[in-house]
């Protein structure tokens, strides 16, 4: 009775899954002590053997096959139908995903150098499109260093060269997480100066922009006080008291 070595989500269905696919193929194959197909070495061996070997080999070489067809999709199977030698199939289905792997990678990283804080656009969402392309790298085996994030958040922030050297000049460099918490500050202080933000939490310190606002429109309010106090005469005083 045959047995199915993958479940159905860890089937091979295009290079997104391609890594995983190939590290639980790879595993599957030694376990049963025959990944030495794939890579040729038994082959040769049991060229110049007698029928036993050669017979085992033959057995090897089925389940080995097998195995592979297993892990790969309905439409992939159609695909390498014609191809006959564990080698083969697996050479085919390597070169076919690896080489797309290493194209999605190289574009990524490029997007990821290039990433910028768009106008208009909160620190939140731009901290999202950066953690997003990493964690699309990681699915590839590719590791981005907490460092070269940072760097590369930093670099894409606009006109904001102070806050930038401030965190440069720091001992300790921040780690990708802190300075997403370090920018979400600078931009709330940035919200208040422009005066997009009036709310500040209790027990705090009226931020200077806001009580800016306040203090003139109290001298409007005087302003306006004071002219409509000139217009009343002289005459409208006297007629108010005898009325």
């Amino acid at each position: 009775m045959s047995s199915s070595y993958f479940k159905n989500e860890e089937k091979l269905v295009d290079a997104s899954n391609f890594l995983p696919w190939k590290a639980k193929l790879d595993i599957t194959l030694e376990e049963h002590d025959i990944l030495g197909y794939v890579e040729g070495e038994v082959a040769k061996l049991a060229e110049n053997s007698n029928a036993a070997i050669k017979a085992r080999y033959k057995k090897g070489e089925v389940k080995d096959t097998n195995i592979i067809v297993d892990s790969l999709g309905d439409h992939l199977i159609t695909y390498v139908s014609n191809l006959k030698k564990s080698k083969e199939l697996y050479a085919t289905l390597i070169g076919m995903y690896q080489v797309n792997n290493l194209v999605q990678i190289l574009a990524l990283k490029n997007h990821l150098k290039d990433v910028k804080m768009n106008k208009g656009e909160t620190i939140q969402a731009y901290f999202g499109s950066i953690s997003k392309i990493k964690d699309q790298l990681s699915t590839f085996g590719e590791v981005v260093s907490d460092k070269e994030l940072v760097l590369i958040m930093l670099g894409g922030l606009p006109s904001w060269e102070n806050f930038i050297t401030t965190i440069s000049n720091k001992d300790k460099f921040p780690t990708f997480d802190e300075l997403l918490g370090k920018c979400s500050e600078e931009e709330e202080v940035r919200m208040i100066s422009r005066g997009r933000i009036t709310k500040h939490k209790e027990g705090e310190p009226t931020p200077f922009a806001v009580q800016g606002k306040k203090k003139e429109g109290r001298r409007g309010m005087l302003k306006r006080t004071s002219s409509f106090l000139r217009l009343i005469t002289p005459k409208d005083l006297e007629y108010q008291i005898i009325h």
